[in-house]
């Protein structure tokens, strides 16, 4: 005998209202109680954490402009005082089971560090059934991102025989993710390998962008190499991902010699060492500039600026030159 379905929000009556919104593959199943509600933006804190551990928290009627991260109705239609059975569940109360874990990484918009955290109390291989389990089950992108996203930060190397098979079933939305775990559960040489071929099916223009996210965690002297063979034109992204890949001042002064588009990353590369220009992902790793030689920074700099004097590269000989103490390995 089957059984009826119960509503994805109130997980207490029967589906009444499936609602496609934009997702005709995972549409929202719920009662005319909390189809109603979700309408009215008025979810009890329970029922939107019920369905944005399904569909995520980014999903329409779902995102923050209409609920707090524990749930909270920001702009009602409807007027309600959420009593404390409607709660959402915390962290200090589910963290000790992986099923409801799981459950509240999804709804979270970043893997925050106490999350992280959390994970890592449970055995490595649990964790990785468990998220494998949840990859399969869903079709939802969103929510397997989220699973690589822990194999990246949690699990490690226990994951590796994973992440290989799912190069070979390669979904382009996963990218960023996947490349993510890799890093940390693949040998650099196999994992960059794996990146630089799908790489190559990017277009120019969105390669400089792609390659960061792809490759920023690999934190590997290597990818230096493979920006100077790809940089075909000058781009913000190229010196924020040198940057993490642990450059030398002896790569530095080549690409100032070959000129644009590599001068110009170069000059980037250097002040992204410096604190408070790199950005979030840069800063990180606190990156610098390894194996400097003192006599020839400031003399190959002001020789550079004389030969490219263009209000950018005047701006950022200058950045170098009055925070080298900080940005070179000295």
């Amino acid at each position: 005998m089957l059984t009826a379905p119960v509503c994805e929000a109130c997980q207490n009556r029967m589906v009444e209202v499936v609602e496609t919104m934009d997702d005709p593959n995972q549409p929202y199943r719920l009662c005319t109680i909390c189809h109603h509600r979700l309408h009215t933006r008025a979810l009890r804190p329970i029922e939107w954490y019920n369905l944005a551990s399904i569909h995520t928290p980014t999903k329409p009627l779902l995102h923050d402009d209409f609920y707090d991260e524990d749930g909270l109705a920001c702009q009602p239609e409807d007027d309600f005082v959420a009593t404390e059975c409607e709660l959402a569940p915390t962290l200090k109360h589910i963290q000790h089971e992986l099923t409801p874990l799981l459950n509240f990484a999804v709804t979270r918009w970043y893997l925050e560090a106490d999350v992280i955290q959390a994970f890592k109390q449970h055995d490595a291989l649990e964790t990785l059934h468990a998220v494998k389990m949840r990859f399969q089950e869903t079709n939802n992108v969103e929510v397997k991102s989220r699973m690589l996203e822990i194999a990246a930060d949690v699990i490690g190397t226990e994951a590796s025989d994973w992440i290989r098979d799912l190069w070979y079933t390669y979904d382009e939305p996963l990218l960023y993710p996947l490349a993510a775990a890799t890093s940390s559960s693949l040998p650099p040489d196999e994992g960059l390998a794996l990146v630089y071929h799908q790489l190559s099916t990017v277009s120019r223009n969105e390669l400089p962008n792609a390659a960061f996210f792809c490759l920023y965690r690999f934190r590997s002297p290597d990818v230096l190499d493979w920006i100077e063979s790809h940089c075909e034109q000058f781009d913000d992204h190229w010196g924020s991902l040198a940057a993490v890949s642990l450059p030398t001042w002896s790569i530095m002064k080549a690409w100032l010699q070959l000129g644009r588009p590599l001068s110009l990353v170069a000059l980037d590369t250097m002040v992204n060492c410096v604190e408070g220009y790199g950005g979030i992902y840069v800063a990180e790793s606190s990156p610098r500039i390894l194996e400097p030689v003192p006599s020839e920074i400031e003399s190959v700099l002001l020789q550079y600026q004389q030969n490219d004097p263009v209000p950018r590269v005047q701006t950022n000989v200058s950045i170098i030159l009055q925070n080298r103490n900080d940005l070179f390995d000295l």
